[in-house]
């Protein structure tokens, strides 16, 4: 699991809890989601797959472009 969110519920969508998980291959993913329903007493669930990835930065921290940015306006 490499995210997890408590989200509101709707009558339309009942689900609160909202995780990201990765394996290697769908059975993979359908397996894993399984044992974590299992082990978390959650019966009911829904699996939504990823099909597109449109964004992905490693964020940089001290790199000092926030500082020769703010030297070039002024700031």
């Amino acid at each position: 699991v490499t995210h997890c969110y408590e989200r509101p519920s709707y009558p339309d969508w009942p689900y609160n809890v909202f995780t990201m998980v990765h394996a290697r291959t769908v059975a993979a993913c359908g397996e894993l989601i399984a044992a974590l329903a299992r082990e978390s007493g959650i019966a009911e669930y829904s699996v939504l797959f990823s099909h597109k990835e449109y964004k992905k930065t490693r964020l940089l921290y001290f790199t000092g472009e926030v500082e020769a940015w703010e030297r070039q306006h002024g700031l």
